[in-house]
């Protein structure tokens, strides 16, 4: 990548070249018109000027003498001819006749001996008439115009030539400098890749800029992110699977045994064990399958839409209200408002549903509510049960995986739901609150921030904060 952007740049400083030599070349073509048209207007001055020293029908020689002495000024050796071709005047009779001061320091600006070229030839006319002939060819000046020409062309080169230099070295230099600094990012993610890839999935890159690349970098962060909650989960749920598999085996092979050998004589009783236990595999398996259903959305970055809280909790209380009056339960969702947030709907409707499920599991009678509301930068969803609740001591325990508390039936569920809330809640950046007594009831509270505004991340905390406001009209 780094020769391909100096490369890029080199052949920008090569265009840079080119167009520098073209627009030296204009330039000193536009000088040498300049020169050519000034020139050309000396020439049509003095062409007037000697055509009105003639004066009715003869010439006045005072006047065309100094018409030559100016035309010597600007760089003219002239002669003027009459019709008849003899000879009127011209520069050396002209320089002759001045003064010794003044012959001296025309002498000094041009060389009159020393002319270029051959005449070239201009008709003399007035009114319409031929009066003559004008001859002009160049002097040589030993001053100004034609020397300071020569020197402004020459340092116009060569001003051109070093700013191309100056800006040459500068190009090739940032070429240089700018390909180093915009591969080293890719290259620090070609390292990354490359150990991601050998299953170092801590790898991480440091994210500066907020242009493509950085927003890349971010990107690959969340991918490794990714991959190593992945790695950990995978080993976390290989070990806490064969864990719960190795119970209900062993039972099922102890029966089995049993019944071969003739200890128990009751061979329905026993098969009723093994039918049991079979039974607890099967819950065990749809338990891992909701499980490896809701890792799933773990890992991506999930797509946060505006929602109204009311609307969203009213709709699964209405998906759900059917399995609580089956069980003879009554489920209902709190009064209150609107609140509008922001946040991702996906993994917050997993969240509910999961403490809405876990609550009908332990509650045997009486009530099962949904309350909701916002505090600051937040907004809180709470599910409230008259359940069998919660030993202080056990609080902290039920958010891990295939945990079920004290005295609590395998018919219950495998002790996954609650583990997903955990989870998912840490990865929104959110945190949760837990207050239960036993045979009183449990509440568990979710808070979230709204993405509308700047995030405000939280562990989980025991027990709740108390005097939000719910959507019932209760405070916790």
């Amino acid at each position: 990548m780094r020769t391909k952007l100096f490369l890029a740049f080199f052949l920008v400083i090569v265009i840079a070249l080119i167009s520098n030599l073209i627009f030296e070349r204009l330039i000193m073509n536009d000088f040498d018109e300049y020169i050519k048209g000034t020139t050309e207007d000396h020439l049509y001055w003095v062409l007037a000027s000697i055509e009105g020293s003639y004066q009715d029908g003869r010439w006045n020689m005072n006047s065309l003498n100094e018409a030559v002495h100016w035309s010597m000024m600007l760089g003219f050796d002239v002669r003027i001819d009459d019709t008849s071709g003899r000879e009127i005047s011209d520069s050396r009779a002209v320089m002759d006749s001045l003064s010794p001061p003044m012959k001296r320091r025309m002498e000094a600006i041009i060389r009159s001996h020393a002319a270029e070229g051959a005449y070239e030839k201009y008709p003399l006319y007035v009114e319409g008439s031929e009066i003559g002939t004008l001859s002009v060819r160049s002097l040589k000046k030993e001053e100004p115009s034609r020397v300071k020409a020569a020197i402004f062309k020459e340092r116009g080169r060569n001003f051109l030539l070093i700013s191309f230099l100056f800006a040459g070295l500068s190009a090739v230099a940032m070429a240089v400098l700018l390909s180093l600094y915009l591969s080293r990012p890719v290259r620090r993610l070609k390292r990354a890749a490359e150990r991601v890839a050998k299953g170092d999935f801590s790898t991480r890159v440091k994210s500066v800029a907020g242009d493509e690349l950085g927003r890349l970098s971010e990107s690959f962060n969340y991918m490794a992110e990714a991959l190593q909650k992945e790695e950990a989960l995978r080993k976390r749920l290989t070990s806490n699977v064969a864990h719960e598999l190795r119970t209900p085996l062993a039972v099922m092979k102890a029966q089995t045994e049993a019944m071969i050998d003739g200890i128990v004589e009751n061979k329905s009783e026993g098969l009723e064990n093994i039918r049991n236990e079979i039974e607890r595999l099967t819950r065990l398996v749809e338990g891992i399958e909701d499980l490896t259903k809701a890792e799933a959305s773990f890992f991506s970055q999930g797509e946060y839409r505006p929602v109204n809280l009311r609307e969203f909790l009213k709709g699964i209380e209405s998906s759900m209200e059917p399995i609580f009056l089956e069980k003879g339960l009554h489920f209902s969702l709190g009064e209150g408002g609107d609140v509008e947030v922001v946040a991702d709907l996906d993994k917050l409707e997993i969240i509910v549903k999961n403490i809405v499920s876990n609550a009908l599991k332990y509650t045997e009678k009486g009530k099962v509510s949904i309350g909701y509301g916002r505090s600051g930068r937040e907004f809180f969803v709470e599910v409230r049960d008259t359940g069998i609740g919660i030993a202080e001591e056990e609080i902290p325990k039920i958010f891990m995986r295939f945990y079920r508390g004290k005295g609590v039936s395998s018919d219950r569920g495998v002790g996954i739901g609650l583990a997903l809330v955990k989870e998912l809640v840490d990865i929104m950046g959110g945190r949760i609150e837990v207050q239960s007594k036993v045979a009183q009831g449990t509440a568990i509270r979710i808070w979230l921030s709204d993405r509308r505004l700047p995030a405000k991340r939280a562990g989980i905390l025991f027990p709740a904060t108390r005097g939000e406001t719910r959507g019932d009209g209760d405070t916790v």
